[in-house]
């Protein structure tokens, strides 16, 4: 929580930006308590150049003793146990988060005011396996750098969350992005090789941010592009079509929703995109396309055991998209609205759903237009012929078979009744 989960405590309890002395003694000390109670303990890489820190963040796993066990044991039993090892003055614990906040007296030193009362968050993330530890320190290593690379990739159709590397259809992601996705791993080592990156340089923190961007942009999917052209349609990323990293005042007007809010809330991925990316256009670096979309996805498919899962998803996807048209545009678009009562069109639309989705007879027959092909696709054409010739009659029995129904509903009503009034005599 950035070192504010303690303003809400009562009383509040001070939790000011430690600089980074105060930071690397109390991260030293914390880790040491931790690492006699987990075999799995460690901080995320820090973000480079920060000149102070809102708390100390540590993930754990594999629990030596299963009373430190947040998933075996109750976390606010844990939590209790963590405190008196790290003389914490207060913890938060939330309900299916599986984070606990502690406050812990700041350290002090010579420069400090006695009278002072203020104290330090320390953030614990349980984690229930180890490779979920390996993933979760991978994933928050360097603080923003998987936002820039996340808007490098994901015109590449490349989603990383905190689950793994996911590829995207995109024929499902114009509709529905999270049923567009494909786990592809949450391996590490896979996903940096994949994305041209160095393995060795990542598990170390960067000496200065601009490091870090020349890291990002060693990417394989990273180009800039030569120019901005006036009046270009909005995309939902800081690229183009093909990809290029647009940046500037320009990359900012395309950027989609959650990287806008990004470029307010994070310093780093803001000097990224309205610095370093113009400034490599000024310079024409980066500046040569290496791959496309398309290009990438043959490489997947080749590499990752998913072509049929792949092919699968998208068949059954354009079906049902297929289907969804067939219903709305051609059986309820075909049927006139105007000078049509209504009733009369609502019950033509219902036998004719019935009819052409659901093989329902239609006086006596089976037309051929509701039968689809050997991969599930209608004849939308057929259909609509059909409807324009026979939608009357279809409301003709629609009506019909609305009476039916009502007819019968109301002598199961009669006929319950009567048994009810049966049985109370009894």
């Amino acid at each position: 929580m950035g070192g504010r989960a303690f303003a809400l405590h009562d009383p509040p309890l001070p939790t000011p930006r430690m600089p980074f002395e105060i930071y690397s003694r109390v991260l030293s000390q914390t880790l040491a308590v931790l690492r006699q109670h987990y075999a799995s303990a460690d901080p995320p890489i820090e973000a480079p150049g920060k000149a102070d820190y809102g708390d100390v963040d540590f993930l754990v796993a594999e629990p030596l003793d299963p009373s430190f066990d947040a998933f075996k044991t109750a976390k606010k039993t844990v939590a209790e146990k963590l405190a008196v090892l790290l003389k914490a003055k207060a913890f938060f614990v939330e309900s299916g988060n599986p984070t606990i906040n502690l406050a812990i007296p700041w350290p002090r030193t010579e420069k400090d005011n006695p009278n002072d009362e203020k104290y330090i968050q320390i953030d614990v993330h349980f984690c229930p396996s180890v490779k979920i530890f390996r993933w979760e320190l991978f994933h928050s290593a360097h603080g923003d750098l998987w936002n820039i690379l996340g808007s490098t990739i994901r015109r590449f159709g490349f989603t990383v969350n905190d689950r793994g590397l996911f590829l995207r259809i995109p024929e499902i992601e114009l509709y529905d992005r999270k049923k567009s996705m494909i786990f592809l791993t949450d391996e590490p080592k896979d996903i940096l090789e994949l994305l041209g990156l160095d393995e060795s340089t990542w598990w170390k923190q960067f000496p200065t941010q601009e490091a870090m961007f020349e890291y990002a942009a060693g990417c394989r999917f990273f180009w800039v592009k030569d120019k901005v052209e006036e009046g270009e349609a909005e995309g939902d990323v800081i690229a183009d079509f093909d990809g290029a990293q647009e940046g500037g005042d320009e990359g900012k007007k395309k950027l989609k929703h959650n990287d806008r809010q990004r470029l307010s809330k994070r310093p780093i991925f803001a000097t990224w995109i309205e610095d370093f990316i113009p400034r490599c256009r000024e310079e024409g670096r980066f500046s040569k396309k290496e791959i496309a979309r398309e290009q990438i996805r043959e490489e997947i498919l080749e590499k990752y055991p998913i072509k049929e899962e792949y092919e699968t998803k998208l068949r059954n996807w354009l079906l049902v998209r297929h289907k969804d048209e067939l219903w709305r545009d051609v059986i309820k678009g075909s049927v006139p609205d105007e000078d049509v009562d209504p009733a009369f069109r609502a019950a033509a639309i219902r036998q004719l759903k019935a009819t052409i989705m659901e093989r329902d007879p239609f006086d006596g027959e089976i037309p051929a237009a509701s039968v689809p092909n050997g991969e599930g696709y209608y004849d939308l054409e057929a259909v609509r012929d059909f409807i324009e010739k026979n939608w009357k009659r279809a409301g003709e029995i629609g009506l019909v078979r609305t009476q039916e129904r009502a007819l019968q509903s109301m002598r199961m009503k009669a006929e319950k009744k009567g048994r009810l009034e049966a049985e109370k005599e009894q």
